[in-house]
């Protein structure tokens, strides 16, 4: 006979096992879901390396938070993000072709200081659409700076994600693990 304590026991059997799938399924990437509550526009959810530590840094009112990661030990690189939003809540603000428009001008402004002479923009496909980015190498970076540089934008619910990533190493985690992290974000409200 199923009584109501077996049936009980039954669905808490059911939410370990899935939770334990999901805890696999983290660690096995070496990745953890990181959220980021914003001001009036719900929460950024990133996927990020677990061992990354994170800054946010949150100005005054309402306006948007700048995210720094960086690597758990070293300075190999620094992911900025800030997650912006249309004050007029224009709904193409954050449109495939705006962000092409962004990430295009923030190319012409890099690409003096920059050992390349062309640059390639690159495509992604983000679960909202499609982001772009770019990598420069610096021409003559002060001691401790970074060389590296890649600018990249994604529309993400509401949000466009302005990124920048510094790195010492032209092929880091920190650039791959955030493009990945930027295919995959995600806005929730709730």
């Amino acid at each position: 006979m199923i009584t109501a304590r077996t049936t009980i026991m039954a669905i808490f059997l059911c939410m370990c096992l899935t939770q334990a799938s999901f805890a696999v399924e983290q660690s096995a990437s070496g990745n953890q879901r990181r959220s980021f509550t914003l001001p009036q526009h719900g929460t950024l959810i990133l996927s990020i390396p677990s061992t990354w530590k994170q800054i946010v840094r949150q100005p005054p009112g309402d306006l948007p938070p700048t995210i720094t990661l960086s690597p758990d030990k070293g300075d190999e690189f620094k992911v900025l993000i800030t997650p912006l939003w249309s004050p007029k809540k224009d709904p193409t603000f954050n449109k495939p072709d705006k962000v092409r428009s962004l990430i295009d001008n923030d190319l012409r402004g890099m690409l003096p200081g920059a050992v390349e002479q062309q640059v390639v923009i690159q495509e992604f496909k983000g679960v909202y659409g499609t982001g772009y980015y770019f990598l420069v190498t610096d021409k003559a970076p002060k001691p401790g700076e970074y060389p590296y540089a890649v600018r990249a934008g994604v529309g993400v619910g509401d949000l466009l994600l302005s990124v920048t990533v510094l790195s010492r190493l032209k092929n880091s985690e920190g650039i791959t693990s955030t493009i990945k992290a930027l295919q995959k974000a995600r806005q929730m409200y709730e």
